[in-house]
């Protein structure tokens, strides 16, 4: 009977030894078990943080690049989610499982989003970068066709002066002489009464034929004009200007002859003149004289 109570007894300390074996076993591999998912937990919280953090780079990196301030500011909204987003990872709980679930459905979306952003980008670039090129080639073009119209405008310009010199009247072999009451070339000045004026206008056929007016203006040694009437005047380079002696001609085109003469009724003073004739707005000749004591 001892032996058998013995028995009983062994049995039960064994039962016993063996259930607390089980616990101690069945709790390690709980606690191992559970490090193992904290750990995976913490590894994908952290590739949830890399993600996020990769994206706020990618929004960093195209929002310098965009020039159209709609999709700037759509893309501006999308980076502060994305920067919220990756604050409150950093701060979440790793046994928090639904809503890491949750970011990563988040991240995958704003991926997603963030590709259509890209391909926005890309076609804006692109398209930019073709009209910049063409405003490029068309402001060339533009400057090429301004120089060439600045060339013409030039070589007109230049071709109008030629004409314009090819038909301009000119005074040549001009000659001064003065005369007394009688018609007789003197030099004593006291007693000139005309002074003669003779010069031939060359043939041009460039020129325009008809009636030409020429002016004479006699300036004395003091550079004043000589003049009968102050209101004899004509107009030379937008300048109103006295003249001495007016005479209307008939020019042909062929070589003409031209007298101009005037009367003396004012005390000379002895020095040098000038004599300076003038044609269809242009000064067509220009001679010196002495008139002496």
């Amino acid at each position: 009977m001892q032996n058998k109570t013995l028995y009983i007894l062994l049995a039960c300390i064994v039962l016993l030894f063996a259930a607390g074996l089980f616990l101690f076993v069945d709790r390690h591999n709980k606690s191992q078990l559970i490090n193992e998912i904290t750990s995976q937990f913490e590894l994908e919280k952290e590739e949830l943080e890399d993600g996020y953090s990769q994206l706020a780079l990618q929004y960093e990196s195209y929002g310098i690049r965009i020039g159209n301030d709609s999709l700037a500011e759509l893309l501006d909204i999308e980076r502060t989610k994305n920067l919220r987003l990756l604050e409150e990872i950093r701060t979440l709980k790793v046994n928090n499982v639904s809503r890491i679930n949750e970011l990563r459905k988040e991240l995958e979306t704003a991926r997603g989003v963030m590709r259509s952003y890209i391909i926005q980008i890309d076609s804006l670039n692109t398209l930019t970068m073709r009209l910049r090129k063409e405003n490029e080639a068309v402001s060339k073009q533009y400057q090429e066709v301004k120089q060439e119209a600045s060339q013409l405008a030039k070589a007109n310009t230049a071709l109008t002066e030629k004409v314009v010199l090819a038909s301009m009247l000119e005074a040549r072999n001009i000659e001064i002489r003065t005369l007394n009451e009688r018609g007789r070339e003197i030099r004593r000045l006291s007693k000139i009464s005309t002074i003669e004026f003779n010069f031939y206008l060359p043939k041009n056929i460039s020129a325009q034929v008809g009636e030409k007016n020429i002016y004479l203006i006699i300036f004395q040694p003091d550079n004043t004009p000589l003049i009968k009437n102050e209101e004899n005047i004509f107009e030379f380079e937008g300048t109103q200007l006295n003249y001495s002696v007016f005479r209307p001609i008939e020019y042909a085109g062929e070589e003409t002859p031209v007298s101009m003469y005037w009367q003396v009724e004012e005390f000379l003073y002895p020095g040098t003149y000038r004599a300076d004739f003038f044609a269809d707005g242009f000064l067509i000749g220009s001679q010196s004289f002495e008139m002496l004591n």
